[in-house]
């Protein structure tokens, strides 16, 4: 008897929680409150990270601090849990920066076709993942430009695979927060 009303106690627990907090679904909602000036600051974050070679890409911490304040406005309206903002931040600053990125490769020489189509023939457990040193030799082998590649056109090559991995590798991170 004692036992009923706790039973019922964890079933109405078990009911006000969500199946699945971080629903893929709502992962646009980070774009979403991204304001016009601050959108305007990714690109030029993002060609600069393109364009300067052998140096560590860096944001305006205006970018952060406005990414960060929309993936907790969107973590409260959408009920996700604490590990699904990281990925929501980072998937947004990619998706943001992607057209950015694609113009930029293409401005230097890249065949953009061929990078994507390289990246989407590697298994889906390898693009779910951030980029191994192996995935990034084979990614290296199946698109190399013979004598034109230049170290940096190579480390361009590295980075556009690095934006294609960052948004799918956190928006897979996202989904299993």
């Amino acid at each position: 008897m004692m036992l009923r009303p706790l039973i019922v106690a964890l079933c109405l627990v078990g009911a006000a929680a969500p199946a699945q907090a971080a629903d893929l679904a709502t992962l646009g909602c980070v774009a979403d409150k991204v304001s016009l000036p601050i959108r305007a600051q990714l690109v030029i974050d993002v060609e600069r990270n393109l364009t300067e070679t052998g140096k560590k890409h860096s944001y305006d911490p205006r970018v952060i601090a406005a990414l960060r304040e929309a993936a907790m406005a969107c973590a409260k309206e959408n009920g996700w849990p604490d590990p699904a903002l990281r990925p929501a931040m980072l998937y947004t600053l990619a998706t943001l920066g992607w057209p950015t990125a694609q113009k930029v490769a293409t401005e230097r020489g890249l065949d953009t076709a061929a990078l994507e189509t390289a990246w989407n023939a590697l298994p889906e457990d390898s693009r779910n993942k951030p980029l191994t040193p192996e995935v990034n030799q084979q990614l290296a082998a199946a698109t190399s430009g013979g004598a034109d590649q230049s170290p940096e056109k190579a480390e361009l090559v590295g980075e556009y695979f690095g934006y294609l991995s960052l948004m799918q590798f956190t928006s897979y991170d996202f989904s299993q927060a």
